[in-house]
């Protein structure tokens, strides 16, 4: 069986204790936590997501049944601790995807644009990172799951993680949603402070111009994909543009710029390949520190007037 690229778990089974009231339920905005969390994955175009239900198991099921979603029982859910639920939805995709997101029900407000940064991400371990902080989701590469699996020592996934002694690569994004924990109620107005925040913000395409513009948001994914795939079909598949248009966009930036941003490696065993020239990979850093530099003024400006 082709393992499919990604999967998520949701760890679910916990009883709410410090919180009160049972959190999956909880609304934020027209959505219940839970939902929420599994829309985003959807949004980010992950399809096999898993919900470890425990404490009121049959809610948690009701609620997410139109939501094209597998709910795994953690029967021990009273007596057992989180990484329990873990390796229950890492034995169920260990031999179903390449690499699995992990996150609990507590951190409901981290975006699709996250997922997919760390999506496409390369590590073993992939953790995303806010203002120095790791967050959550969590990505494990499955091919490591046989020594994760085995752990039984006092320290959870941290401790299966750091026992396995490869990097964690660190991915740096600009969602503070990835830290805010709902475990109690105080926590949970925060998620709602923020949740009300982001329904009224600033959002700047930056474009670059010469005779027209030849260079924005779509030509810089397009690009970023490139450099981490090194092949423009896939690139495009990942856009869902045609391979003809993905050619058209980087060669309008070439004729714009005067210099080659790609080059062809043909033939060899493995089949040809594209990477980024020097002057390519040079001019798309540029466009992207420009972009978040851009992007970091204006949100400063904004609330300064809104907020």
């Amino acid at each position: 069986m082709k393992k499919i690229k990604e999967g998520a778990i949701i760890l679910a089974a916990g009883m709410s204790s410090r919180m009160g009231d049972f959190k999956p339920v909880l609304k934020i905005g027209d959505f219940s936590i839970l939902e929420r969390i599994i829309l985003t994955f959807q949004d980010a175009g992950i399809t096999e997501i898993i919900v470890i239900t425990g404490n009121k198991a049959r809610i948690v099921e009701e609620l997410v049944k139109e939501l094209n979603v597998t709910c795994l029982h953690n029967h021990d859910f009273a007596t057992t601790q989180m990484f329990d639920s873990v390796k229950i939805g890492l034995r169920y995709l260990e031999h179903q995807c390449e690499r699995i997101l992990i996150t609990p029900i507590d951190i409901p407000l981290f975006t699709k644009e996250t997922v997919m940064k760390l999506t496409a991400s390369k590590g073993v371990f992939v953790n995303p990172v806010h203002c120095g902080v790791k967050g959550h989701p969590f990505m494990i590469d499955t091919r490591v799951l046989p020594e994760i699996l085995v752990y039984t020592g006092n320290k959870g996934l941290l401790g299966a993680v750091e026992s396995c002694n490869y990097e964690q690569i660190e991915v740096e994004v600009e969602d503070e949603g990835i830290l805010l924990d709902a475990d109690t109620k105080d926590e949970f107005k925060s998620l709602l402070d923020l949740y009300y925040k982001r329904k009224l913000k600033p959002k700047v395409r930056v474009s670059v111009e010469k005779e027209a513009s030849f260079f924005g948001t779509g030509t810089e994914q397009l690009l970023t994909l490139i450099k981490i795939g090194e092949s423009v079909k896939s690139a495009c598949g990942k856009m869902n543009l045609s391979y003809s248009k993905g050619w058209k966009m980087i060669n309008q930036v070439e004729e714009q710029l005067g210099f080659a941003v790609v080059y062809r490696k043909r033939g060899g065993m493995n089949g040809g390949k594209t990477i980024l020239t020097e002057k390519g990979s040079e001019f798309l850093e540029k466009y992207q520190r420009f972009e978040k530099e851009s992007q970091k003024s204006v949100n400063e400006i904004f609330d300064r007037y809104f907020f």
